[in-house]
């Protein structure tokens, strides 16, 4: 059976209203927050904990449901031929409890004891490549990616890149046991470096295990567009930092190259000679 609290009077965004929070332990549906209107004017709405909430903050008589919903509007408008393409957009949703602050400390415990089932990461360390792409990697940050990280709660540390091969040498030395996964703000140029620093590690079979997430902002993004798709989500700036965020993992395979003494390890592809000549030769025509 589904465990489903009773229905509470509550103020939601300041409109009179009922809500219930229901676990979802019995009926597989996972965790649901609902609230219908005073008067049933309205038909009943849902958030789901799982897939549309990012975080919950309890203040006084009031719980903050932090959340990344579909915006149907946008959808109409970006939808192109007969596919119709989900646009999330951040929306805060303040419920204010008619029975007290006692009230909404409990559901703010019952929430978030929810959202850490979930198993979700709490610190990240965060490479951000301000060179790659159009070199908009700080803006990208600032205005996209760290108000979603704020709004979960996940504790960040970043570390703007300095040259080629920067991320590989921290990467390389990184104290892994103070985070719970590494995500880069780049193109694919900075997740080949981060796999290369930590499989060169002494630990790196433990190192391996450590979840290295995408978020693209750079000239090639096909990693960030690969998984992304494999989620089921839209390739957007937003939409891979909440993969992040709701803890998304997919196995990566990686190939090791040997030259010489020198071995280099690879994801996504390889290439040789011809097409990095190319590449070299094109940089000036980038816009």
């Amino acid at each position: 059976m589904e465990d489903r609290h009773a229905y509470e009077k509550v103020r939601v965004n300041g409109a009179p209203a009922e809500a219930t929070l229901s676990t979802g332990t019995g009926g597989g549906g996972g965790p649901e927050l609902r609230w219908r209107c005073a008067g049933g004017v309205t038909a009943e709405r849902s958030l789901s904990l799982e897939a549309d909430v990012l975080g919950v903050e309890a203040n006084g008589k009031e719980v903050v449901v932090r959340a990344f919903v579909a915006d149907a509007a946008a959808a109409s408008c970006a939808a192109v031929g007969k596919r119709r393409r989900e646009i999330r957009r951040r929306k805060d949703y303040v419920f204010e409890m008619a029975a007290g602050e006692g009230a909404a400390a409990a559901w703010g415990d019952t929430l978030r004891g929810c959202l850490d089932s979930f198993g979700r990461p709490k610190r990240l360390f965060v490479f951000v490549n301000p060179f790659g792409g159009k070199k908009r990697a700080n803006k990208i940050y600032a205005a996209e990616i760290k108000p979603l990280f704020e709004a979960a709660g996940v504790q960040i540390t970043t570390q703007e890149t300095k040259h080629r091969g920067h991320a590989r040498e921290v990467a390389s030395s990184l104290d892994l046991g103070r985070y719970d996964g590494i995500v880069c703000v780049s193109g694919d140029g900075v997740l080949v470096e981060v796999v290369n620093g930590i499989l060169q590690r002494t630990d790196w079979k433990e190192a391996v295990k450590m979840p290295i997430g995408i978020v693209p902002a750079g000239t090639g993004n096909g990693m960030a567009k690969s998984l992304l798709h494999a989620a089921g989500e839209t390739y957007s700036v937003s939409d891979a930092v909440f993969a992040i965020i709701r803890g998304h993992k997919q196995s990566l395979d990686v190939c090791a190259i040997v030259q010489g003494q020198e071995r280099i390890f690879s994801v996504l592809s390889m290439t040789w000679g011809l097409v990095a000549d190319i590449d070299i030769e094109s940089e000036k025509y980038r816009l």
